[in-house]
């Protein structure tokens, strides 16, 4: 719903399963089984892509919109100015101009990112801020509330973006934050975030921490050696019951038999 033509390549969707939250083999169940929505077509470059073939009205109503109530002036509201929810890491401080600027644009229009916007000029930050608006409800679709920045670099002219549109992640430090642990650039939303932790967890992020968690455990039950000492202790008991088995029946000549003393 967020693309131009009701449609994404399959490739780009992929890209962005796993913070989708979407199943494995999403093509063959999840895809196959809502048939009356979506639809396989070919792309114009023989790609094959998801069509959407169902437009729902109540789902074209951005996360910016749906907490307009709380987080916005009245007067705003009726404007249609919505203004981003801003902050900052401790120690960051904008230069007096740059902050002014910040207050002026967030009085600009506030164009929904489920509606057509080819009337706009990308030259302007009217347009600045749909690119924006978009990115804050993509992010908002993902689990985590964030994704990796090469996920999004597909989606320029399908979500009709301007070049370099991932400017917009460095010129707003105050909505997303890019991380660069691990030498990968994530782009996360930072009103989701309070702290290090998720403001509000999907019951799939729980799953997931759980089942991270039990990894790390038995990662650090094996350097600890829990499962080696019991390996070694069945091997132990397995070499001293052949070489019973062994003395019983002089099978060791005095080189096999120094070999297993020794072991």
């Amino acid at each position: 719903m967020l693309t131009r033509d009701w449609m994404l390549p399959l490739q780009t969707i992929d890209q962005l399963k796993w913070d989708l939250g979407l199943p494995y083999d999403y093509q063959d169940s999840f895809v196959l089984d809502h048939h009356d929505r979506f639809s396989f077509v070919r792309l114009l470059d023989d790609r094959v892509g998801l069509k959407l073939l169902f437009w729902d009205d109540k789902l074209a109503v951005s996360e910016l919109e749906k907490n307009a109530s709380l987080q916005q002036h009245e007067e705003d509201v009726k404007n249609g100015t919505f203004a981003f929810p801003v902050s900052f890491t401790r120690g960051f401080g904008l230069k007096r101009k740059s902050m002014e600027w910040l207050k002026e644009w967030q009085k600009l229009p506030y164009t929904s990112p489920y509606t057509d916007a080819s009337h706009l000029d990308i030259r302007t930050d009217v347009s600045e801020k749909r690119v924006v608006g978009v990115f804050h409800e993509l992010l908002h679709l993902t689990l985590h509330k964030q994704t990796e920045r090469k996920n999004v670099s597909n989606l320029r002219r399908p979500l009709a973006l301007p070049q370099k549109f991932t400017k917009a992640f460095e010129r707003h430090p105050g909505i997303f934050y890019i991380s660069k642990k691990n030498d990968t650039q994530t782009v996360v939303l930072r009103e989701a975030y309070n702290g290090g932790e998720l403001v509000q967890k999907h019951p799939l992020v729980k799953i997931r921490e759980e089942f991270a968690n039990l990894m790390k455990k038995g990662l650090l039950d094996r350097s600890r050696g829990v499962y080696k000492k019991s390996l070694d202790a069945d091997l132990v008991e397995g070499v001293r019951n052949e070489v019973c088995i062994a003395e019983k029946t002089n099978r060791f000549d005095s080189k096999d038999e120094s070999d297993s003393i020794l072991f």
